[in-house]
């Protein structure tokens, strides 16, 4: 939540933060994937208006946890999480609390994985989720 603040965003910040808080195992991530998230983190228009920022006070970190959000217990809406056991970014126990809040929610949890489960376990990310739209996609509708 730093990266933009300080001295400002750098391809040295984001291969500490991909490779030591993103996944399970940094030495997996090539050098072309972090030059690309680099130079997507650069542009003008998310210089601008960055996508996460550091909240200020107690209230707003609570904000930052959206399983206490009293609104979950209301919404039906099936939903698929899929989550990493070993995330540094947002703590694995975040993955049940989300579950037992929130009606209708199916819930993985990946072993050895961090915050991208999409791309430390592609084949078993999309086929989860593949799954899950298809139980959620009305017969007619499926091609």
């Amino acid at each position: 939540m730093d990266y933009y603040s300080g001295s400002g965003p750098s391809i040295e910040k984001l291969r500490t933060f991909i490779r030591e808080y993103l996944v399970y195992d940094g030495s997996q991530v090539p050098e072309e994937v972090i030059r690309q998230r680099y130079e997507a983190s650069i542009d003008p228009e998310v210089v601008a208006a960055p996508p996460l920022r550091r909240p200020s006070g107690l209230a707003a970190a609570i904000r930052m946890d959206f399983t206490r959000d009293r609104r979950l217990a209301k919404s039906t809406i099936p939903t698929l999480v899929l989550w990493g056991t070993a995330d540094k970014v947002n703590r694995p126990s975040g993955g049940p609390a989300l579950q037992a809040r929130k009606p209708n929610t199916d819930l993985y949890l990946f072993a050895n994985t961090g915050h991208w489960v999409q791309w430390e376990r592609p084949e078993e990310f999309n086929a989860a989720t593949a799954a899950f739209l298809n139980q959620q996609t009305p017969a007619g509708a499926r091609r």
